[in-house]
């Protein structure tokens, strides 16, 4: 997909319009979701600034690239992007990719039509964050993320978030989930 208001160029000319709709979908619904306690989480002050530009479950990495722009409410007092807020952003970004190979039937565990197929994204077990360059406040960014790896109990995403501008990498991250959905009753007990 071609960003015309910068000139760059993402990896997205592969994005499929169904891929694309699911993973708007899942955001859509988290974004609005009011079963949460408390609507001021974590990811709350990133969310409207955050948009999805392409995705597509293409093995053998699917992917998903959103565009993002820094607020002076996610700066340090450098005026900078805080890193846990950049560690936030990695966080809700890779986990939502995982949708691009959920089940797509309705779950009645997770409401957002996956089954036990990595439908709760699962739990993060790592999430290492490498950061290269600042980001400051009105920058422009992309968060580009993608399935490297993906077993039954254990996967493992990537993330690397650049200046729209001009493709600089800030920051990177690797990051391991395990999947937390209850096992299906076909499946048998193992510990």
């Amino acid at each position: 997909m071609s960003d015309s208001s910068n000139g760059t160029s993402s990896s997205s000319s592969s994005s499929s319009p169904g891929d694309l709709q699911r993973v708007q979908d899942v955001t859509s619904l988290l974004m609005n979701d009011e079963s949460w306690p408390n609507s001021q989480d974590w990811t709350s002050p990133l969310l409207p600034h955050l948009h999805l530009l392409s995705a597509t479950s293409q093995q053998p990495h699917p992917r998903a690239v959103w565009r993002f722009t820094v607020q002076p409410i996610h700066c340090n007092r450098f005026g900078n992007l805080h890193g846990g807020c950049t560690s936030t952003l990695f966080d809700f970004c890779t986990s939502v990719v995982l949708v691009l190979v959920a089940s797509s039937s309705k779950s009645t565990t997770t409401g957002i039509g996956m089954d036990s197929n990595w439908g709760s994204f699962g739990v993060s077990r790592t999430l290492n964050t490498t950061y290269l360059r600042p980001a400051p406040a009105g920058t422009e960014l992309l968060v580009e993320c993608e399935i490297v790896q993906l077993g039954k109990r254990l996967c493992q995403l990537r993330g690397t978030l650049r200046r729209a501008s001009d493709g600089s990498v800030l920051a990177t991250c690797e990051h391991g989930k395990v999947n937390s959905d209850p096992p299906s009753s076909s499946s048998s007990s193992k510990l």
